[in-house]
Order: structure tokens, then C-alpha cells, then sequence
């Protein structure tokens, strides 16, 4: 703990914030929160990559993929647009 009751250390800024519940563990801050972030996709792609370890490896597959991405180039930009609108309804 880092002194008062209610108080921990943020594992990324180190400063100490009032946490919610006994799960938070970073802070608020924007660069605390994409440190969790990227904690998190670490830990989750690492066990996603074992569990699908031919995923995309022959070349007729990234082949695909990448004349996917060109014959559709506003798919991930929608997607993008989409993802800001709910997160800002939240």
C-alpha cells in the first residue's frame, strides 16, 4: 500500500491514486492507461499465438489478406470511427 487507506501505487507513474475496488491497479492517467493496455494485449496475445501458431504463416495467406486490405482501404478507418462512437456513448 502507499500509506492512507484506499491509497496504491501505480505500478507505471508511480504515484499513488484512491483505488475503486481491490482490481484497480493503475491510475487514470493516459499513459497509465496505455501501459495497461499493453500489458494486457501481452499477456493475451502471447497465449492467442500458442494456441493458433500457423495463423497467417503461408504465403498465400498474407497474400490474401493483403489484397483484402487494398480492394477494402476505408474498412479499418470505419471501424476506427465506429469504436470512437461507443466509446464516447459510454
Amino acid at each position: 500500500m502507499a500509506g492512507a487507506k484506499g491509497q496504491r501505487r501505480c505500478p507505471a507513474c508511480g504515484k499513488s491514486f484512491r483505488a475503486r475496488n481491490r482490481v484497480h491497479v493503475f491510475c487514470s492517467r493516459e499513459t497509465c492507461k496505455a501501459a495497461r493496455r499493453a500489458g494486457y494485449m501481452k499477456r493475451y496475445m502471447s497465449g492467442w499465438k500458442k494456441k493458433h501458431p500457423n495463423y497467417w504463416k503461408t504465403e498465400r495467406q498474407r497474400d490474401y489478406m493483403k489484397q483484402w486490405r487494398e480492394s477494402h482501404p476505408d474498412y479499418f478507418k470505419g471501424w476506427r470511427d465506429r469504436a470512437k462512437r461507443r466509446s464516447r456513448a459510454r
